[in-house]
């Protein structure tokens, strides 16, 4: 493990905890130390597993169920949750579960995907520690921070159908439900294209509109969780620094999935016939680009 990495992880660790902590104000249970704690060793279990069973890929399939389980402890620990509390719980354990099923049911059986096959190759002896560290806690430490805002929406609202911060709620949730709607139809209508058997572009339905709607839909899921927290600004349930520091939660997942994995995927979809007439049409990820 080079030195550079050696810096990083410690760096990421201290900023996942200052995010959990409240800037170091809340080490206990009122602040979000313990669905941090609780992730880290979530990830470290599928570690475990992923070692014995040698598929660092079923990370993936764990993906979402970070969201829920993180999620449901923090209600664990919040004294008075509120309707919103319960709603936006209900709203990352129905995402969450859909994404990980989804997943097992794709790779159940199959052997490790090639992005962690190739690394398995390249990390040789010291595969076990290096992917400990660069799939497993890298993973644990985005899951959680990319969950945050959706935390602390649990924890510390105080919404209670009153007040100008209503309006946040039902626009955030609006978002947040239109972002589930491209998710769960985008995908649907992919794996109905697939079961064809046709080995063509999707170029229909929600795929006629953004090249990537399960992506999109991901997006808008987290903007509208965070914009939905805002109404813990106007009620001064947390403070102004602390939620700006949350926008992490959108940025990175939003980061990830337009510099990581749409490029990665679209490199695989560029040997379809028709495809650079496509990518001309058809905006990347929002479907208002072009």
């Amino acid at each position: 493990m080079d030195k550079k990495r050696l810096i990083i992880y410690p760096v990421l660790f201290i900023i996942t905890l200052a995010i959990a902590t409240l800037g170091f104000t809340r080490l206990g249970f009122d602040g979000l130390i313990m669905p941090m704690l609780v992730t880290y060793l979530y990830f470290t279990t599928i570690f475990v597993i992923a070692t014995i069973i040698k598929n660092n890929s079923i990370v993936d399939i764990g993906w979402g169920m970070g969201f829920v389980i993180g999620s449901w402890v923090t209600l664990a620990i919040t004294e008075n949750p509120t309707v919103l509390s319960y709603l936006v719980v209900g709203f990352i354990t129905l995402w969450g579960l859909r994404l990980s099923i989804r997943l097992l049911k794709r790779n159940y059986g199959k052997p490790e995907d090639f992005r962690y096959a190739q690394w398995r190759k390249e990390w040789g002896e010291n595969v076990v520690i290096i992917a400990f560290f660069r799939v497993f806690m890298v993973q644990g430490i985005i899951n959680f921070v990319v969950g945050s805002a959706g935390y602390a929406i649990i924890k510390f609202n105080t919404f209670d159908f009153s007040g100008l911060e209503q309006i946040f709620v039902y626009l955030g949730l609006l978002i947040a439900f239109v972002g589930l709607f491209f998710e769960v139809v985008g995908d649907e209508q992919l794996r109905q294209h697939i079961k064809k058997g046709t080995r063509t572009l999707l170029q229909s339905g929600l795929w006629s509109i953004t090249r990537h709607p399960n992506y999109f839909g991901e997006i808008m899921i987290w903007i509208g969780l965070y914009i939905a927290g805002l109404s813990m600004l106007v009620d001064g349930s947390i403070s102004v620094i602390y939620y700006v520091t949350l926008i992490l939660s959108p940025l990175i997942m939003s980061t990830v999935l337009i510099k990581i994995s749409t490029p990665l995927l679209e490199k695989n979809m560029e040997k379809y016939a028709g495809w650079e007439d496509y990518k001309k049409r058809v905006p990347m990820i929002f479907p208002w680009a072009k």
